[in-house]
């Protein structure tokens, strides 16, 4: 099976059994199917003006720690 990667407006997305999944945005060099949808934005500090992005499992957990467990985030369906 052949995937396929579509790039549109920063989001990445891959092709997976003809449905678009989006791709984790960390650093944009990372080929993994999305697993949480972060919000830094909705932190209180110099993270205000971050938007929001994906995040596969390795980096999401990565992430959490650096934040100490209080990122926001929502499920991918």
């Amino acid at each position: 099976m052949a995937t396929k990667i579509i790039i549109k407006n920063t989001i990445r997305y891959k092709i997976l059994n003809k449905k678009k999944v989006p791709l984790c945005d960390y650093e944009g060099n990372c080929k993994n199917k999305a697993y949480r949808e972060v919000y830094p934005s909705l932190m209180k500090g110099k993270n205000k003006h971050k938007g929001w992005s994906y995040l596969c499992e390795k980096h999401f957990k990565q992430e959490q720690k650096k934040f100490k467990e209080k990122l926001p985030n929502c499920d991918i369906d």
